[in-house]
């Protein structure tokens, strides 16, 4: 039965171009009233923060209504819905048509309601913000440098008050007081040398790009609690032990990127120095240390601004131009210092912290040097994400060109227990395309694991069949996939500190690994895979995607997400797309019954 009205975001019958557009283009909107006595089709939309505008649409054809459509105030978010007017004998009827009351895009609803609704997001971007070549090729291996492989045999420049692990087989565990807050950190002594003698490992794995935990001086074992920017912790190694890391990951086809963690700092550092541990005046130390301004005191000197309130990681004003000239502003800037060493990118701890002009100031920094990566900690839409009260445009140009995919995750993890269906996975998936821009979908970090996330495997009650099943979902997304270190190995863990185990060497499940190394290789095998236009769709039960480049390079997997055995068919696609048909029909996947928790791939 044909619908009334019909508008469909997803469609570009209804909707053209797709998705997020250049400030420079103009949008084809279209939507049909098969309604009597239709007197008046608007257009009603507005600027994120801005007045509504009206745009009156012209009855083209049979049904359908049409307008043009330019981004009137450049940038940002648009909002938009559609009004209909019917003037009878004697009354004027208004209706309107909004989006889904899960705000997915695509199809939405016909109302006489206004206080339903539910606006479209139209996402406005200054340019394509591309990643380089090498970046969206890669496949990214996360490493908690502590505990990751230990070169020594002993822990280097061991932290006071602290305790080594007697085995790499012990279990992370936390000395706090009765306030809950870490008194003794614990280490197992991974270090950037550990990294250097497992690169061989890390190549036959099928990785190309390493990201590293915080590796500059701190005092906690995961060192997001910097104490000097521009210092490696001794515990790691020093300068020329990451150059030849550097050096040699590179000779293998693989680069490194750091960690960056500018929106605290730790209490232990030269920048706050509560326990007079440097020899710098610290801004607990007196109102009258060069670094005073970084920080905002309540009640000088205990009282201060800490991230979620834990007392050992003060805040730092990211508007303090000090601050800014030390990471991003002057010659010498930490992102000069290290990028200048041969990082190849940054990623941004806290990115929802950090404004948008701080962000921008790194970029601004980063882009004097040639195919380098910056990618920031969002763990929601990013597109629309509203942090402190603002509206960030961490992806309309010249801020972070990814981030990483959480929400992706999320979606993986919910579609193997049984929380989502097949369909509304790829419904959701479906608004993220639509939301972000292409370059910006090819260029998020995607997890399905990470140091503040429990083990993957756990969150799969162990189950090996859904855990091969994340991980080629991960390898078939677009953007660039991310294993955290021992995930391959079958760790499992909950919550930080369970997270966080050594990487068991020697005692590694053999088939958990071939899951990883046999959907990397076919990652990396496979170009459609890497480049190719995205589509995700569901049949029945089973959930789909396609990568596809032009008719002799394309990739479909097809999926069963449950317990049951699943016979294909085509006729129960969504969204309904008659182009992917054909596809589907020369993949011979119609013939196919997939085993449970079983994929097909052409």
């Amino acid at each position: 039965m044909a619908e009334v009205v019909l508008f469909d975001s997803w469609n570009e019958l209804y909707k053209r171009p797709f998705g997020a557009v250049n400030a420079s283009a103009t949008i084809d909107f279209r939507i049909d009233v098969a309604l009597p006595y239709v007197s008046k089709v608007e257009l009603k939309i507005h600027k994120d923060g801005m007045e509504e505008q009206s745009f009156e649409m012209s009855h083209s054809q049979s049904n359908a209504y049409q307008v043009s459509f330019q981004p009137y105030a450049a940038t940002g978010l648009y909002f938009y819905y559609f009004k209909i007017e019917q003037n009878f004998d004697t009354q004027t009827r208004t209706t309107y048509y909004f989006n889904n009351p899960d705000l997915y895009g695509g199809k939405g609803f016909f109302t006489e309601n206004y206080d339903d609704i539910r606006t479209y997001q139209l996402t406005c971007f200054e340019y394509a913000d591309k990643a380089p070549e090498w970046y969206q090729d890669a496949v990214f291996y996360h490493i908690f440098v502590d505990r990751f492989f230990n070169a020594d045999d002993h822990v280097r420049a061991p932290k006071p008050d602290s305790f080594i692990y007697a085995k790499s087989e012990d279990t992370p565990y936390y000395i706090k007081n009765a306030n809950g807050e870490i008194v003794r950190w614990e280490f197992f002594g991974g270090n950037l040398d550990g990294i250097t003698q497992k690169l061989t490992y890390l190549k036959e794995l099928g990785i190309s790009g390493l990201y590293l935990s915080p590796i500059f001086e701190a005092k906690s074992n995961h060192k997001y609690d910097t104490s000097d920017y521009k210092k490696i912790d001794p515990m790691f190694g020093d300068e020329s032990i990451l150059a030849d890391l550097i050096r040699k990951a590179g000779e293998m086809g693989m680069r490194v990127i750091l960690d960056g963690v500018f929106n605290h700092v730790g209490e232990d550092s030269v920048y706050f120095n509560k326990y007079g541990n440097f020899e710098s005046v610290g801004a607990y130390q007196s109102v009258t240390s060069p670094y005073y301004s970084w920080f905002t005191f309540h009640q000088f000197p205990n009282q201060y601004d800490a991230w979620w309130g834990v007392s050992n990681l003060p805040v730092v004003n990211k508007q303090n131009a000090a601050f800014q000239r030390l990471i991003y502003g002057e010659p010498d800037s930490v992102i000069d210092y290290w990028t200048s060493q041969g990082i190849a990118g940054w990623r941004l701890d806290v990115a929802d912290e950090l404004p948008d002009d701080f962000i921008g100031g790194i970029r601004e920094t980063l882009m004097k040097y040639p195919d380098r990566v910056l990618i920031g900690e969002v763990w929601e839409d990013a597109s629309n994400k509203i942090a402190y009260d603002k509206r960030r445009h961490y992806l309309e140009g010249g801020m972070l060109q990814g981030v990483m995919n959480y929400p992706f995750r999320q979606m993986i993890i919910d579609l193997l227990n049984g929380s989502l269906t097949a369909k509304q996975t790829a419904q959701k998936m479906m608004a993220l395309k639509e939301n972000y821009p292409v370059e910006a979908l090819q260029a998020n970090l995607n997890n399905i694991g990470t140091h503040d996330t429990p083990r993957i495997f756990t969150v799969l009650s162990e189950s090996k069949a859904k855990l091969r099943l994340a991980i080629y979902i991960l390898m078939n997304l677009p953007g660039v996939p991310c294993v955290y270190y021992g995930d391959e190995s079958g760790l499992t863990g909950g919550a930080d500190p369970d997270n966080r185990k050594f990487y068991p060497w020697g005692r590694e499940d053999a088939e958990i690994s071939e899951f990883f190394h046999e959907a990397i290789m076919l990652r990396n095998r496979n170009e459609a895979l890497r480049r190719g236009q995205y589509h995700p769709f569901s049949l029945g039960k089973l959930f789909g995607i396609i990568r596809y480049i032009d008719e002799a390079n394309w990739h479909i997997f097809v999926m069963n997400p449950t317990g049951q055995e699943q016979q294909v068919d085509s006729k129960t696609i969504y969204p309904e797309r008659d182009d992917w048909l054909p596809l589907l029909e020369s993949a011979a996947i119609h013939e196919c019954v997939i085993a449970p928790y079983g994929f097909f791939f052409a």
